[in-house]
């Protein structure tokens, strides 16, 4: 297995949840800590999982993903964005922080619009052009751990970077939150 391919990919199949996180460490500013780490958790195990789905599921599973994950990441980000923003300009007049922390459901919407990508990449790997050879199934646990801690360490990282800019009117910030997502959205398009 080439792991500084493996890295590669995970670096970059991370890059959505990454943008996510100090997305919405932007906005957030109570119960940080648990939050954020429920976050990197949520996002760190659905990459990791849907690997493993798209290894197992084969290149069946591979088309139908490679049709409909552009769209299903594009409206699970654009109404996420559109809320934050909405949020941000819409009954707001003070700037005091108005984020509450992610509640189940939306977790799991989190983890799988930004995971969705790596079905791809299990299936990849299970046709053996990833990583330089074809891989047993063990290794591709081994490949799909990576690329949730991967995930994990750059999801945390994230959401504490942007605490940096929280001296910014938190209306701007959840605007530019907003906008972000909606970006990475259209991003799955192209």
């Amino acid at each position: 297995m080439n792991y500084a391919e493996l890295i590669v990919i995970a670096l970059v199949l991370a890059l959505d949840a990454t943008v996510y996180s100090f997305s919405y460490g932007l906005i957030l500013r109570v119960r940080r800590a648990v939050s954020s780490l429920w976050l990197a958790l949520t996002v760190g195990a659905f990459q990791m999982a849907m690997p493993l789905l798209g290894f197992w599921g084969g290149q069946e599973l591979r088309s139908y993903v490679d049709a409909w994950a552009p769209w299903i990441v594009l409206a699970v980000f654009l109404l996420l964005g559109l809320g934050i923003i909405r949020h941000a300009w819409v009954g707001q007049e003070d700037e005091a922080a108005s984020a509450t922390p992610l509640g189940l459901f939306a977790l799991l919407l989190v983890g799988i619009a930004t995971a969705i990508d790596a079905l791809a990449v299990g299936a990849c790997m299970a046709l053996g052009d990833l990583v330089g050879c074809c891989l047993c199934p063990s290794q591709v646990v081994l490949a799909a751990g990576i690329v949730g801690i991967i995930t994990f360490v750059c999801s945390l990282s994230a959401f504490h970077l942007a605490r940096l800019l929280h001296r910014l009117p938190t209306r701007w910030l959840e605007t530019l939150a907003g906008l972000l997502l909606i970006a990475l959205g259209v991003k799955q398009l192209f």
